[in-house]
């Protein structure tokens, strides 16, 4: 005991006496951390800093260039906290690579020949030497239980990666989606009595006694008939069942060959088939298969059975002196519980079931210059606490969304702001596995359609670049918390009636929002900024939205939606916006005296409509809602340069002149800029920034449906 307390003696004499703490892959934990000296992982430096206790003052761990694989998370809490004045900072060392990976390392030895003939008939003859196989009983995994026979994410079964990139689930089709040729049973339970439902909720049937029953569709896929065999095994289908808002795994109860019809094993939310056209739906409810050995056709792609216990995969290249890794922990890979004043800097953080970094209550922490790829969830967490930062990260590869927030308090009064900042960060390429409703910010919604709401007040977001993702870009709800100098462009590639920023919150727990010089672009199927319902003193001003909507979608610029304005009328605080090339410039809701003026719209189908309250009812009316004057162009009213995206204004342009009052947008600062975390800008051509790429709708219900 004497030698142990020498021994912690002498090492906080050497701590105390420096500002710095090294880890390394090559270091050992039983080293004093110094330079030449260093610690082998964090949780050592971590805990040499524990023993300083309050005199440690200002610290910073420099980690060494190497992949640390982390086999359980990264964790800090109080005890681990530094001072306004003196931070505890770990920090990847300058100019070196520091990767905090959460995935475990396979290589050839392990992964063997398929040998088994009745597991070789599954395969297709010219890939049976190409397919490999993991026995998972003989491995340390643990998250490849059966699926659920409903579920909306990855289900909770690991994930894998080669080469630095995510792997994708055997598929069928390898591209696009099956569709439903007809529905026979909608299946979704008592909420849909009333509608011709094939007389199961036939209207003279006592209310409630109608259980949701499994769905049943006609295919027209000749393939279906090849799962057949393996419906016992567990085949799942993952489809916009009835609206492109909604994404469902389900599995297959029974396929009927005879009658080209597959029963699902359990009921889906609200039934199968176009909500709007039942009962046999439009035809073009879309999904597909996944996760099944018979669909391995394409490199990368891989399936585990379930009741064989074995993952099968088809290598991009030949496993010798390579490596498979796979994510199996649904941890973070760092986690900060009730800590404050804790920076972490330039670190490379991928390959995780879970989320990659998550805060939870705290103060005054920092998240800065990381990249976050490669991750099952969300990039970063920020729940609770107050004045936490993330700032000038990479985040993309994401199977759920860039960042999510929340804290503060909506019920003292005033209002309590958690003050969290999400600034100058580029987000893409999310939503890869939970496909709707997956954010690159979400600030204060919690849910699928029809709303959702979970506290977040006092945000301020700014200087995002966001893009690429199959449905939102921003979601939101809540109080005061500002959007500013954001850009958000190739959103609802895949689901729309989503916009750039959207929300769907209610009256009562929302308002006092802020929106201005926000860039909205480049996304056909999509709406700008979009309200679904109340929008209570909202301010939306210095935005432009230019969608280059497609001719047979909605495409609005800024969408107010009625809400609940007979019972709670909200004004619109709505001026100095510019909506370019979109089907719908405008579309206003309200029931008071609202600003609404300086507005402009180019080249839109529907520049303006305006709706009132009437005799208790929603009427279309004309502009006399506008406080002021709102202008129509037809053609390029004096951008420098509109050819090439540049909408800053001319100062001879004739808005000015059209409307005197109009403020000149400062569009040359929105998006990313350089700062001490962030050296260098991504190229238009880089990000394919005003690439419209081939929108692949849902079709499943379109908008326009409900009309």
């Amino acid at each position: 005991m004497k030698n142990i307390l020498i021994i912690a003696a002498l090492l906080a004499t050497r701590i105390c006496c420096a500002s710095n703490l090294y880890v390394s892959t090559k270091g050992r934990d039983t080293n004093p951390g110094t330079k030449d000296k260093p610690f082998a992982t964090l949780s050592a430096a971590r805990d040499a800093v524990r023993k300083l206790g309050a005199a440690k003052g200002s610290v910073t761990i420099w980690v060494r260039e190497g992949t640390y694989y982390l086999t359980e998370p990264f964790e800090l809490d109080s005890q681990d906290s530094g001072t306004n004045d003196a931070p505890v900072v770990y920090r990847a060392y300058p100019d070196e690579r520091v990767i905090l990976c959460g995935s475990k390392v396979f290589g050839e030895k392990d992964f063997k020949k398929i040998t088994d003939k009745a597991t070789l008939s599954r395969i297709a003859p010219q890939l049976r030497n190409k397919i490999v196989s993991l026995d998972l009983s003989k491995t340390n995994l643990v998250h490849y239980q059966k699926y659920a026979d409903n579920f909306t994410d990855n289900g909770g079964l690991f994930e894998l990666f080669m080469n630095g990139r995510r792997m994708p689930l055997s598929r069928y089709p390898n591209d696009g989606f099956m569709t439903i040729k007809k529905v026979l049973i909608n299946g979704g339970g008592q909420e849909d009595k009333g509608q011709d439902w094939r007389a199961y909720y036939s209207s003279d049937s006592p209310k409630n006694d109608r259980p949701a029953r499994p769905g049943v569709f006609e295919y027209r896929d000749k393939r279906t008939a090849v799962w057949i065999n393996q419906v016992d095994r567990g085949v799942w289908l993952k489809g916009y069942w009835r609206i492109p808002w909604q994404n469902e795994a389900v599995r297959i109860g029974k396929i009927d060959t005879v009658a080209g019809t597959i029963k699902f094993a359990v009921p889906v939310s609200g039934g199968i088939g176009n909500k709007y056209q039942r009962p046999e739906g439009n035809g073009k409810e879309p999904y597909w298969l996944f996760n099944l050995l018979e669909e391995i056709d394409v490199p990368g792609e891989w399936a585990v059975d379930f009741k064989d216990k074995k993952l099968y995969f088809y290598p991009l290249q030949p496993l010798a002196g390579r490596v498979v890794h796979i994510a199996d922990s649904g941890s973070p890979v760092v986690k900060l519980n009730n800590t404050s004043h804790v920076i972490l800097r330039g670190f490379i953080i991928e390959e995780n079931m879970g989320e990659g970094i998550e805060i939870d209550g705290g103060s005054n922490n920092m998240v800065a210059g990381c990249t976050l790829r490669n991750l099952t969830k969300n990039a970063v967490v920020l729940a609770g606490g107050k004045e936490n930062i993330v700032q000038s990260c990479d985040m993309y590869s994401l199977g759920a969304g860039g960042v999510w927030l929340s804290g503060g308090d909506e019920h003292s009064n005033p209002r309590i702001g958690a003050g969290h900042r999400v600034v100058n960060n580029h987000i893409h390429h999310f939503a890869e596995i939970e496909r709707v409703y997956a954010a690159g910010i979400n600030c204060g919604y919690t849910g699928g359609g029809g709303g959702g709401h979970h506290t977040a007040v006092g945000m301020y977001i700014a200087h995002n670049l966001i893009h690429d993702t199959p449905h939102v870009g921003v979601l939101y709800g809540s109080w005061d918390s500002r959007f500013e100098y954001n850009e958000v462009y190739g959103m609802c590639q895949v689901s729309n009636d989503m916009g750039g920023f959207y929300c769907y919150d209610k009256f009562e727990r929302m308002g006092n929002i802020t929106f201005c010089y926000n860039y909205v672009h480049s996304s056909p199927e999509g709406d700008g900024l979009y309200w679904d319902n109340d929008h209570r003193d909202v301010n939306v001003y210095g935005n432009i939205l230019y969608l280059n909507s497609a001719p047979d979608k909605r495409g609005t610029g800024f969408l107010y939606k009625s809400g609940s304005q007979l019972k709670n009328p909200q004004r619109i605080n709505c001026y100095n916006n510019i909506a370019i090339n979109c089907n719908y410039g405008f579309q206003f809701v309200t029931a008071l005296p609202s600003i609404i003026e300086n507005n402009v719209t180019v080249n839109c189908k529907v520049p303006y409509s305006w709706q009132i309250i009437k005799d208790g009812k929603w009427v279309n009316t004309t502009d006399s809602i506008a406080s002021g004057k709102n202008m129509i162009y037809n053609s390029d009213p004096g951008f420098v340069d509109m050819a090439h995206h540049d909408f800053r204004l001319k100062a001879d342009s004739r808005i000015f002149k059209d409307l005197p009052g109009f403020q000149p947008i400062p569009f040359e600062k929105i998006g990313l800029y350089v700062d001490e975390y962030r050296t260098k800008l991504p190229t238009d051509e880089g990000i394919g920034r005003y690439q419209i790429k081939n929108a692949r709708a849902t079709g499943g219900t379109e908008i326009l449906d409900r009309n």
